[in-house]
């Protein structure tokens, strides 16, 4: 079907489920059916979320925290249980993930967040040796396009430490322990059969850059951006800007071809965390697809690491991802070939913070204005730096 078209149907669907919910207002029973929000749970339904399989265990009482809502509402939860359900370990702090409102649903469905995280998390997560977080409950509604997810709450758990563009600097340990952990999901999944293994909910990353264009629309989206975030786009980047779009298609057709494996695509800094250990994790499944190794890379050290940095750091950790490839049994591109990929893959990083920085008025903000601005000017840095836009013209 016509994405554009598809959009349009999802619409009218979720605009309708949304209303009928507001007037009646759904406590869900069973696990078939996917709370709206929060505010939708019961003591009953979390015993069935969370004690299967545990004979005589029930939910005695919850409390949820404070909710923070942006591309979704974000709710730490505490949990109490009978003895059955403390003897058996039963997990105590935990996060929940939902998309409550109209416009959280919709963005949603632009790219099908939930069904991919909840997929993720049903499928992948369970092969996975990487430090992420488990999840205990992952759903999805396709008819309203509610998602409910109950994770554990690492802050609690690993003593996990959050952070953003602007409040977290790497080292060069933590810098490599990143790629670390993002060569150990390309090899696990390296020209592996993943669509046909699990469904064709995930899309490689030609599919996903058609569908944003059709449903946000991508292109106007980033245009916009350019203009929002000119003061701290290199000028050599914002004379060429009419470039970027074509640029951007360009290197999502190269990214298909050649060695294909399961991307996070969203690696910014806001999707990571640090354990009281020292380690790099990984968190927000939610815009999982294929392609090549390389636009995930690109994304991860352009928007983590400070330009000055980068430059000096880039080809060793381009490198050392390949060296994880030959260590899990795989024929890495040689040195040049790898970094000449990396750098055509810098239009990824434009096209998520320029397209986040243009998002419509009416679509919820994902992330605060500084935080924005200054994960532009790195993209844009490093897409002026490796000559992105020449390596990429027709």
């Amino acid at each position: 079907m016509d994405p554009r078209l598809e959009f349009v149907q999802m619409t009218a669907k979720v605009a309708r489920s949304y209303a009928a919910e507001r007037i009646t207002k759904p406590h869900p029973a069973t696990l078939r059916q996917v709370p709206p929000g929060p505010d939708s749970v019961t003591r009953e339904w979390l015993t069935l979320a969370l004690c299967d399989g545990v004979p005589g265990a029930e939910v005695t009482s919850f409390q949820f925290g404070e909710r923070d809502d942006g591309a979704t509402a974000r709710c730490p939860l505490t949990v109490r249980y009978n003895r059955a359900g403390r003897e058996a370990g039963l997990p105590e702090h935990l996060f929940t993930k939902s998309c409550p409102t109209f416009t959280t649903r919709m963005l949603s469905a632009a790219v099908n967040l939930n069904e991919v995280e909840s997929a993720f998390y049903t499928h992948l997560r369970p092969e996975l040796d990487i430090e992420a977080p488990h999840g205990y409950y992952t759903a999805y509604d396709p008819l309203t396009e509610r998602g409910f997810f109950i994770l554990e709450d690492i802050g609690k758990t690993r003593g996990a430490v959050f952070g953003t563009v602007m409040t977290r600097q790497l080292n060069r340990a933590q810098a490599e322990s990143l790629i670390e952990v993002l060569a150990t999901i390309h090899a696990r999944y390296w020209n592996a059969p993943i669509r046909r293994r699990f469904g064709g909910w995930i899309r490689n990353s030609v599919e996903y850059i058609e569908r944003l264009n059709a449903t946000l629309p991508a292109k106007k989206r980033m245009a916009v951006g350019v203009e929002r975030g000119r003061d701290v786009i290199p000028p050599e980047i914002y004379a060429r800007r009419d470039e970027i779009h074509p640029a951007l298609m360009r290197a999502m057709v190269l990214n298909v071809e050649g060695p294909q494996t399961l991307l996070h695509t969203d690696v910014h800094p806001s999707n990571w965390y640090v354990t009281r250990d020292g380690r790099m994790g990984l968190f927000d499944f939610a815009c999982l697809t294929t392609g090549g190794w390389a636009r995930d890379v690109a994304y991860a050290l352009a928007t983590h690491l400070p330009p000055e940095d980068r430059r000096e750091w880039e080809r060793d950790l381009v490198t050392l991802h390949g060296e994880h490839l030959v260590k899990a049994g795989i024929a890495p591109p040689s040195p040049d070939e790898a970094f000449a990929q990396y750098s055509r893959q810098m239009t990824h990083g434009m096209l998520m913070w320029l397209g986040t920085l243009g998002l419509s008025k009416l679509m919820p903000s994902p992330h605060p204005q500084d935080v924005m601005m200054e994960t532009v000017r790195r993209v844009t840095t490093a897409a002026l730096d490796l000559g992105t836009l020449d390596l990429l013209r027709d």
